[in-house]
């Protein structure tokens, strides 16, 4: 798993899909874990919902709470969720570098 710089990896590492973890809360991961951290419960669901149909083929954690991830059939999840500022720029990254 490659060790990312935020400012230098992370967007290419998104874009490819590829395992990452950051100096920091940021890590990417090609398979989805059962941890939810802080995600709110109506998320946590539709998070396993997707683990188990149609898949998860790249989920992407700000400290322990999956904030995004690719689904097998190819579709991405951002969850509209508010957390730290940090996550908040964890879940931009995501959403720029993910489509």
């Amino acid at each position: 798993m490659a060790l990312a710089s935020i400012r230098n990896d992370a967007r290419r590492l998104l874009s490819a899909r590829e395992p990452f973890r950051s100096h920091g809360a940021l890590r990417a991961d090609d398979f989805p874990r059962s941890e939810t951290g802080r995600m709110p419960p109506e998320w946590v669901a539709a998070y396993r919902s997707d683990r188990d149909e149609p898949g998860i083929s790249y989920v992407v954690y700000s400290y322990a709470t999956p904030i995004a991830w690719v689904r097998c059939d190819g579709e991405y999840v951002v969850p509209d969720v508010g957390y730290s500022v940090t996550t908040t720029r964890h879940q931009k990254l995501c959403r720029g570098w993910l489509d």
